[in-house]
């Protein structure tokens, strides 16, 4: 019986820890994936010879990756019940909306500079991914 509580105790604490973690990282992680759809969504578009465009649904904590022809390549969702949690997440560009053209390059018009940013946060944790037209891009915590 008191090895049975033992245990009980070991892997409550156990699963707090790793919760903790998970909440810790889900930031992170979310940029990790959303710099690996910036590759998708630039190889896509060479690919097929169409726009794609990376659509960031801010209210609903999520963003979709879609063709000019309104196929849906990908879609990421960080809200509750979601892999990833967030808090929140922000495309710094004029639309919240970024396009790769058929050649693979985006537009950046809407930023402001010479690169775009998007940025996820979990709690104090945050998150920015800096990206060029060519879809190159650099994770740093902020």
């Amino acid at each position: 019986m008191a090895v049975l509580v033992i245990a009980l105790i070991a892997s409550s604490i156990a699963l707090n820890a790793y919760s903790t973690y998970l909440r810790k990282t889900s930031a992170q992680r979310a940029a990790e994936v959303f710099a690996a759809d910036l590759a998708l969504a630039r190889s896509s578009a060479i690919r097929s010879r169409r726009n794609i465009s990376i659509i960031f649904q801010e209210s609903s904590l999520a963003y979709v990756l879609r063709s000019s022809t309104g196929v849906e390549i990908a879609r990421r969702s960080f809200a509750v019940g979601a892999d990833l949690r967030l808090d929140a997440l922000d495309l710094e560009l004029a639309g919240d909306s970024l396009a790769f053209n058929s050649r693979g390059f985006a537009d950046l018009s809407g930023a402001t500079g010479s690169v775009g940013r998007a940025t996820f946060r979990t709690g104090s944790d945050l998150f920015g991914v800096s990206f060029n037209a060519l879809g190159g891009s650099r994770i740093e915590r902020l």
